[in-house]
């Protein structure tokens, strides 16, 4: 070496000649390329081909530095091969040209530029070694990539001006890789590998440019990194997804885009290291929009940035804890959830089946009736109040109609859970639904589903305005029957209660020990007032007893777990009057009048309808006649009917609601048996009638034994109605022989 730059010194003059005019030579070839020229000690690999093969020698000439080889491949056993510190490849055929790498094709070079050429990489390895500002690696416009069970990345810049590939359904696992250098066999790592591979490997997508996974798994590798810039995509399409090791980064810069055009995700790949819950970063200043698919994306990352999420279609969770502004289209999800099974990317699909887990115990899923901007979701990062089982999730949103799913890691029956919002300092427990998932007046959210299976407990939210800070909690009082109403039954298919008043005797579950209070209203959700029955009881069920002597709501509350009051919300109470019959005639005969007497408490005037059916089975639908009377005074009812045919008859009355009483239909119903009417006698034929004299008959009397029977007052009860019938508008009542 010393001898040679001897030489050098003394020529310099000469050699300063000579590598101009190489250089010279190489201008015209830079200019219509527009790939850089080599510099002192460089080579540059040029195609000159068509399409063809990569590895084939007599698609390529070399420009500066003169190697042993003309392909840019390495062949670790031939160290000569090597041209991670020196190479620069240049593809710009004249006319397009496909052309094909194989898995003898591990190309390690300080830059790539590819124009009007499409790549396709089966089984190959593309690495670039240039430092950041030095040589940046260009996939232009008119060019194209296609990874097939091949990697592409190392330490150097790579922008993406055209159409990468990353992975495509159908081909191997496609990769972006960082650090090659610890996979080398034994002494035949690169030179420009360290000790250590720094972690600046980029590929850029810049503005025009797409970065595509198409419906299969890809790797994002060893602290590589995916920087979307303005105007620029990456594009995941079907099932596809990216595996992505904690130490990688994925960034959307302002104006760039990070699409999911199916059920699409981004999911943890390979720890690196990395201690948990460190995931990839993905930091997001411009746009993540899931364009297409029904099901479930997720993006399993730390995610951050100011940037949007515009969910068109499915459901699109984010796990961690920054806020996460979105713009959702009605019927679209956006969530809290992580899913999917952490590892590299196989051949095989993984779908994304948001879960609660011991590693994500929670899960929060907002989605509106109609389309909204500017929600903001953001799930805490430890419990907000005392008793809360989980952080608070965080929505800021205009008031439109919306269901939430929350989701929580707990052996807690789901039906001992319930649901707090808290807003502008007030919290509130959150009240079951109404039948259909009505709201309760004077409420705008309402929980319309409580499930639980393997230590995981779900419950749905209903509400006409989202907005707040909502938690989960241990219910601390509960009916046991949750049912509308919870006394009596809906208008139309009451039962009358069997005495007036009546004690209904309800269960409550109470969580801890302590006392309780019972508040009755005639409005829902009132404001409470006094309270008409107190206790002490817990932890566990009680009885608690319910007067009813009008419609109303009802309310027990006790000490909740934060050591704040709590309710059970309120519920519906249905209150009849109460029907007894007295008597009726002793016998009923086809065609002629039979009575039916009763009262009704309380006492007062009241319109009474009567019901009958002549049952031929065993079974039959009371139907309503045309006789109805009114009570007197006392309550006392008289009501007379013509049984048209014989047979066994079943009546009931239904006495109509006033005041504070609902409409009812009697408990208990009379069982009559009506027989046809004796035949009338034939007429008397007189023979041999003598002048003057006539002869009359009258009918004979019955004879002894014969007599029709009177039945006692046979009562059936007591009876419920039957099987609402579709698109009736009432319930029919159903009597059995």
């Amino acid at each position: 070496m010393t001898r040679l730059r001897a030489l050098a010194v003394a020529t310099g003059g000469l050699m300063t000649v000579s590598l101009l005019a190489v250089l010279g030579a190489a201008s015209p070839a830079a200019a219509a390329t527009g790939c850089s020229a080599p510099g002192p000690g460089q080579v540059r690999f040029t195609w000159t081909g068509g399409s063809g093969a990569w590895n084939d020698a007599g698609n390529w000439t070399l420009d500066g530095a003169q190697t042993g080889h003309r392909a840019p491949t390495y062949f670790g056993a031939d160290p000569t091969t090597d041209d991670s510190l020196r190479g620069l490849v240049c593809v710009a055929p004249v006319s397009p040209a496909v052309i094909t790498l194989d898995d003898s094709s591990h190309v390690h070079v300080q830059a790539l530029e590819v124009f009007n050429a499409t790549l396709v990489a089966t089984g190959a390895r593309v690495m670039v070694y240039g430092p950041a500002g030095t040589h940046t690696s260009t996939i232009h416009p008119d060019a194209t990539v296609r990874l097939h069970a091949s990697t592409l990345g190392g330490p150097g810049r790579i922008d993406v001006e055209g159409h990468v590939f990353w992975g495509e359904a159908g081909f191997g696992v496609g990769t972006l890789d960082n650090d090659h250098c610890a996979d080398f066999p034994m002494d035949q790592a690169v030179d420009a590998c360290p000790v250590a591979a720094p972690a600046t490997g980029t590929l850029r997508v810049a503005s025009g440019g797409l970065l595509e996974v198409v419906g299969r798994g890809v790797n994002l590798s060893d602290g590589y990194a995916v920087d979307v810039a303005s105007g620029g995509r990456l594009l995941l399409t079907g099932a596809g997804y990216v595996a992505a090791d904690r130490d990688t980064a994925i960034t959307v810069q302002p104006g760039g885009t990070l699409e999911l055009a199916g059920d699409a995700s981004v999911f943890e790949g390979k720890s690196n290291g990395q201690a948990d819950p460190d995931l990839a970063e993905l930091t997001n200043d411009g746009t993540v929009l899931k364009s297409a698919g029904g099901g479930a994306s997720a993006l399993n990352v730390n995610y951050a940035g100011s940037g949007r999420v515009d969910v068109r279609t499915g459901g699109l969770s984010i796990s961690g804890t920054a806020p996460i502004t979105g713009d959702l289209r009605a019927g679209a999800r956006l969530g809290t959830a992580s899913c999917g099974v952490p590892g590299v990317a196989t051949d095989a699909a993984r779908p994304c089946l948001p879960a609660a887990t011991a590693e994500d115990p929670q899960i929060a899923v907002l989605s509106p009736q109609q389309p909204v901007s500017g929600v903001v979701v953001q799930e805490g990062a430890v419990p907000a109040q005392t008793g809360d089982l989980q952080p608070a999730v965080s929505i800021a949103s205009p008031a439109v109609p919306s269901t939430l799913y929350l989701e929580l890691q707990d052996q807690r029956p789901a039906a001992e859970l319930t649901v707090f919002r808290t807003r502008s300092g007030l919290q509130q427990r959150i009240p079951l639904c109404g039948a259909g998932g009505a709201l309760p007046a004077g409420v705008t959210a309402c929980i319309v589903g409580r499930r639980g299976s393997g230590g995981r407990a779900q419950l749905e939210v209903v509400t006409s305005d989202p907005d707040g800070l909502w938690s989960l909690r241990p219910s601390a009082v509960d009916f046991v029957r949750l049912v509308d109403p919870l006394v009596g039954a809906r208008e139309g298919c009451a039962v009358s209660q069997p005495t007036y008043p009546f004690v209904a005797r309800e269960q409550i579950r109470l969580l801890q020990a302590g006392s309780y209070a019972l508040y009755f209203a005639t409005t829902e959700n009132a404001p409470a007032g006094a309270p008409v029955a107190t206790g002490v009881a817990g932890p566990g069920l009680t009885q608690v007893p319910i007067r009813v002597t009008r419609n109303g709501w009802v309310a027990v509350v006790a000490t909740g777990v934060n050591g704040q009051p709590e309710s059970t919300g309120s519920f519906r109470v249905v209150a009849t009057p109460a029907i007894a019959f007295r008597k009726r005639s002793r016998a009923a005969v086809a065609g002629r009048p039979f009575v039916i007497e009763g009262r009704v408490r309380p006492k007062g005037r009241r319109t009474v309808d009567l019901y009958a059916v002549r049952v031929t089975g065993s079974s039959g639908f009371l139907a309503r006649t045309k006789v109805h009377v009114r009570t007197d005074r006392k309550g006392r009812f008289r009501v007379v009917h013509r049984p048209k045919r014989a047979g066994r008859w079943v009546y009931a009355v239904q006495v109509r609601g006033k005041g504070a009483l609902s409409t009812a239909m009697s408990r208990q119903a009379v069982r009559v048996s009506v027989r046809a009417p004796a035949p009338a006698p034939a007429p008397t034929v007189v023979r041999n009638v003598r002048a003057a004299e006539t002869t009359a008959t009258a009918p004979s009397a019955p004879a002894p034994g014969t007599a029709p029977p009177v039945d006692p007052l046979d009562l059936i009860g007591p009876f419920y109605p039957g099987r609402v019938q579709r698109a009736a508008a009432a319930c029919r009542f159903q009597v059995a022989r």
